[in-house]
Formats: structure tokens, C-alpha cells, sequence
């Protein structure tokens, strides 16, 4: 595919911000909203010419667009200026899992504009890219002008570029997954894990912006626990922090701790409520879904199970980290919902008192709240934020 300036390098380059000055300016605008020039100039430690400089390119390049005049007591009014949202570049977030590809496409403040679901008929890393390209091209086909492609999935990821192996997809050996897509797409493309992906994209835009500290605490196929500090994002010296269910939430009867995934994830809610007949063998996680929705005494107990256990695994986070809001999300997490008073009664038991202020939030676990985080790692590569 040939670039030009509705797809392919010809986007990125029509929409690239130059140099840092212009990135800082950009980047302040698009995260924290519209300033005047005085602001910026005060915020950034730029130069009051620089600032002028570039924010005349970028207004002249419809990447900002002035906002009406906010008249003051003495002096000249306030121009607050602000990114050009709706005639600004497009991003696409792609989400895999281990039967589906789930693709949005967003604008710079990741507002979502159309979303995409496709099967995918099996799991090695050919048909994978097959199957995110197909999501893509359809895409680019009806939403030019994209300048960035974000892609996620359970695994360990390096420099945003190679999955190193992925349990979740049955790669054991590292895949080149970025450089392959961009052979295809002429496209900056990026990788990240899901979870860390998921949890920039509540840190930059969703509803974890509003505090300086917070954790998440994920339940599906895996579960998962990722902290934002001080505002940044905790990685870890492996990029594996909190990207594993293995922290202990008990001992079994040999005395070997007990994992929080062998107790709330999706295969061990389900394989517990077969254990004490709630399901039959071939039911699975939609049939207790529906038993929980209509109130079954064995349904809800399994549900109160996982419910006690994520919060054994919350009151470490919480000991350790020391939050203002715990956020709970993943395919899973209506379980979690259906059960919130065992929950919070067992978190509430457990923190310090003075962690009583704790806040929790409860996304949708809809797969478009992961795929929309994984179009905000495009938008920090377009932006030049270092991970």
C-alpha cells in the first residue's frame, strides 16, 4: 500500500507535531484542556516566543483551534487555545483475546467512534496478524485519517514492539508482532499487554484521571492487578508487574499457597461450581451467569467465593500501595458485581482505617473499555511519551 495523506505514512507525516516544544504544548493541551498562551508558557517553563511560535504552526495546521476570548480586570483577554478533536488525527485500538479480535477506532482523547468484532479461528501468531489486519484495513477503508495503531493482548511485551511469549495465545517464542503489522498497514504501530494498555488508557482519559494514585484489579481468563503511583504507571524492573494471578490468597490443605487465578478466574469459578453441582460438566461461565441473574442460592455462593477472595487479593494491594481508589473491571467483573456487599465487606475488614475513605469504581467489562486503553498507547507514541 502506497502512503498519502488519508492513509498509510502519508497520515502520519501530515499530522507529525515537530519538534519537543510543540509536543509539550500538544501534549498539555490534549491531557489537561484548554490554556491560554501565559498558561502554557508558565506551565512548560517555555519562552512566551516559543510558545507563540508553535502554537501559531499548530493553529495553522488545524491541530489547535482558539477557543472565545475570556475577558479580565486589566490587560488583554485570555485566548485559550485547545487540540482540534474532531478534524484531528484518528487512532486504532486493537484488542485480542483468545477466540476474538475486538478493534476501535478513537479519536486523540480516545473517544470511541466505531468499534469492530472479529472470531478468530485460531491463535498462532500467522492467523493473528491475519486477523487484526483484516480489522484494520476495514477500518482505515472507512475512518481516514489514522496515525497510529495500538495493539493489545495478554502477554509479556518488549519496548512496546515484540510479544515475548503469551500464555493466553500459546507463544512461547517471541513474535516481531509491531513490525509485522507496519509491513502491512505503512503505519507507526504499537504493542502492549492488555492490562497495562487498559490502565494508561483510564490514567490519560478515563475515570482513573481523577486520582493521582489507584489501582485496578482485573477478573476473566487471567486475573490482574496494575497500579498507577504518584501518576505514573508501576511497570516493574521486567514489565511484569501485576500482569500475573499468582499472588497468594490462602493455603490449600497441604499447606502450598493458593493463587489468586485458582480462585477467580473465569476456568476456576466455573470448574468450582461444577465441583459442588451448581453447573453441569459441559455448563460453563454464561450458564452461571444466568443462575446468579436469577438468584440461585449456588450460583451466588461460587460468585461470593471469587468475590472474597479478590478482596484478600485487594487488601495486599491496598497494605502495599495505599491507593485513593480501587477500580474494578475484566470480562468477568459483573460476578463481582452481583456479589458487591460480601466484597466490600470483606475489603472494608481488612484495610486500615485510615484507608476507610478508600473509593470503588466498577467498569462495564465491556472489551471496548480494553481496546479504547489500547488506542491510547498509539496516541502517547504519537504524542512522545516515553512508557
Amino acid at each position: 500500500m502506497q502512503g498519502d495523506e488519508r492513509t498509510g505514512t502519508g497520515a502520519a507525516a501530515a499530522f507529525a507535531l515537530g519538534g519537543e516544544s510543540a509536543r509539550a504544548v500538544y501534549r498539555d493541551l490534549l491531557r489537561f484542556g484548554p490554556r491560554s498562551r501565559s498558561e502554557l508558557s508558565s506551565r512548560l517553563g517555555l519562552s512566551a516566543p516559543t510558545v507563540t511560535r508553535v502554537t501559531r504552526e499548530l493553529l495553522e495546521r488545524e491541530l489547535l483551534h482558539p477557543l472565545t476570548a475570556v475577558p479580565r480586570a486589566k490587560g488583554r483577554p485570555h485566548e485559550p487555545l485547545d487540540i482540534e478533536e474532531n478534524r484531528g488525527p484518528r487512532f486504532i485500538g486493537v484488542k485480542v483475546t483468545a477466540d476474538e479480535v475486538h478493534a476501535v477506532v478513537t479519536t486523540v482523547r480516545a473517544t470511541v467512534l466505531e468499534e469492530l468484532t472479529l472470531p478468530l479461528e485460531d491463535t498462532s501468531p500467522g492467523h493473528v496478524q491475519e486477523t487484526i489486519l483484516v480489522a484494520v484495513q476495514a477500518i482505515l477503508a472507512a475512518h481516514p485519517p489514522v496515525a497510529g495503531i495500538g495493539v493489545g493482548l495478554g502477554g509479556l511485551v518488549a519496548a512496546r514492539r515484540t510479544v515475548v511469549s503469551s500464555h493466553l495465545l500459546g507463544w512461547s517464542e517471541p513474535v516481531e508482532l509491531a513490525a509485522a503489522l507496519e509491513a502491512h498497514v505503512m503505519l507507526p504501530v504499537v504493542v502492549e499487554n492488555d492490562l497495562i494498555a487498559m490502565v494508561d488508557g483510564l490514567h490519560w482519559f478515563g475515570i482513573g484521571r481523577a486520582y493521582a494514585s489507584f489501582a485496578v484489579l482485573t477478573v476473566g481468563a487471567g486475573v490482574g492487578i496494575a497500579t498507577v503511583i504518584d501518576g505514573r504507571v508501576v511497570r516493574g524492573r521486567h514489565h511484569m508487574a501485576g500482569l500475573t494471578g499468582r499472588l497468594p490468597v490462602g493455603t490449600g490443605p497441604d499447606g502450598a499457597p493458593v493463587a489468586i487465578r485458582e480462585i477467580a478466574s473465569t476456568a476456576a469459578v466455573v470448574r468450582r461450581a461444577r465441583e459442588l453441582g451448581v453447573l453441569a460438566p459441559a455448563d460453563g461461565i454464561e450458564e452461571l451467569r444466568a443462575l446468579i441473574t436469577a438468584g440461585d442460592d449456588g450460583a451466588l455462593g461460587v460468585a461470593e467465593e471469587m468475590a472474597r477472595a479478590l478482596a484478600v487479593a485487594a487488601v495486599a494491594l491496598l497494605a502495599v500501595t495505599d491507593p485513593e481508589a480501587i477500580i474494578l473491571g475484566g470480562e468477568t467483573v459483573d460476578l463481582l458485581r452481583a456479589t458487591a456487599p460480601v466484597f466490600e465487606e470483606s475489603l472494608r475488614a481488612g484495610i486500615a482505617g485510615g484507608q476507610r475513605d478508600l473509593v470503588v469504581r466498577t467498569l462495564s467489562g465491556a472489551f471496548d473499555e480494553w481496546a479504547r486503553g489500547v488506542a491510547v498507547i498509539a496516541v502517547q507514541e504519537f504524542v512522545g511519551v516515553e512508557p
